[in-house]
């Protein structure tokens, strides 16, 4: 057999040989659904690394909160910012980090994963942050703060630590908790199973509980957490969620690593605000899952992370972090998107 031959035989064998892990992997990206109408990535001058950003409309105009890691070397300093974008979703002002930190604290901003609510005419950042000089999971609390703006310049008043409530436990790391405006009260979902609801008491630095329900969800991706805000759609609350777990996928290249999924719900306008509907399955977009993490700060992970979303009669914009530092935006087709849910039935309100 001439050489050439040979070793374009020797090559393709490697290649079949090197493919064949993959065959019979779940390719994640052959489950887009047809409510998926387009991506696009949200470039924020000056934070090429931007993640996890959440949305909301206030003073006529779109704006955005956004993660940024100021250091690869110092990855455990983390900053939230703020910039107005136009209906296209680009930025429209200077990018501003924001002041966590009271005046003469020693201890630099840990603060991760805003979520944007308003509730009358005051705009609230609902938070995580770890304010202690040595980094633990109970040191990681969820955070409250107003937002301000004033002479194109944005600052938070009365920032406090929602740190006492009711299960509270030094053991575990709190985040992601779904803040929703009930009747111009904020109201804020610790869990989805159950359906626990939380009313904070400002300037206490506690929460009490509100309310409580479990629902019947089939769900084989993961355990249900916080994703965006609860925003009034008609007659119920819609909201994303998010989930994950290791798996082996053709987009992990068959390696065991932890996958992110966000999916949508809608609840009940009032209490004990019963989960109503749920999708089937995660929401899936081309895409979603290439690129590389971040490496100077987190292990492999392949991840779409929601924060915030707006919304119309006929269309969705949610926004979401992708492989922890990047940030993009994602237009669904609304009535296909609710037409794919799944009823839930209550166990207990």
């Amino acid at each position: 057999m001439p050489f050439k031959i040979y070793f374009a035989l020797s090559i393709l064998g490697f290649l079949l040989l090197f493919q064949a892990p993959i065959d019979g992997l779940l390719d994640l990206e052959s489950l887009t659904q047809d409510f998926v109408l387009e991506t696009k990535k949200i470039e924020i001058p000056g934070y090429p690394y931007a993640f996890n950003p959440s949305i909301i409309r206030w003073k006529g105009k779109l704006l955005l909160s956004f993660r940024n890691i100021p250091e690869p070397k110092t990855p455990f300093i983390s900053n939230l910012g703020l910039v107005w974008l136009n209906e296209q979703f680009e930025p429209i002002s200077q990018p501003q980090i924001l002041n966590t930190r009271e005046p003469g604290h020693l201890v630099p901003s840990r603060a991760e994963d805003a979520r944007l609510i308003l509730i009358g005419e005051q705009l609230y950042i609902v938070y995580s942050d770890n304010s202690e000089p040595k980094i633990s999971k109970k040191g990681f609390r969820v955070y409250l703060a107003e937002v301000h703006f004033k002479e194109k310049q944005f600052f938070l008043k009365n920032i406090e630590s929602l740190a006492h409530f009711e299960g509270a436990s030094p053991q575990k790391r709190e985040k992601n908790w779904t803040p929703f405006n009930y009747k111009e009260n904020l109201l804020l979902a610790y869990s989805l199973q159950p359906h626990l609801i939380f009313r904070p008491l400002l300037r206490q630095g506690r929460c009490e509980t509100f309310t409580s329900s479990l629902g019947k969800i089939d769900w084989k991706w993961g355990d249900l957490r916080g994703g965006t805000p609860g925003l009034i759609d008609d007659t119920y609350y819609l909201a994303f969620f998010h989930t994950c777990q290791p798996m082996e996928t053709v987009q992990s290249n068959g390696k065991n690593i932890l996958h992110y999924f966000m999916g949508v719900y809608t609840f009940a306008l009032e209490p004990p605000f019963e989960i109503l509907s749920i999708s089937s399955e995660p929401i899936f977009a081309k895409g979603f899952y290439q690129g590389t993490t971040y490496k100077p700060y987190w292990h492999p992970i392949n991840a779409v992370f929601p924060c915030g979303f707006v919304f119309d009669q006929h269309f969705i914009w949610i926004v979401y972090g992708r492989q922890d530092h990047e940030a993009w935006v994602m237009k669904l087709d609304k009535q296909k998107l609710l037409q794919s849910l799944r009823p839930v039935s209550t166990i207990y309100r």
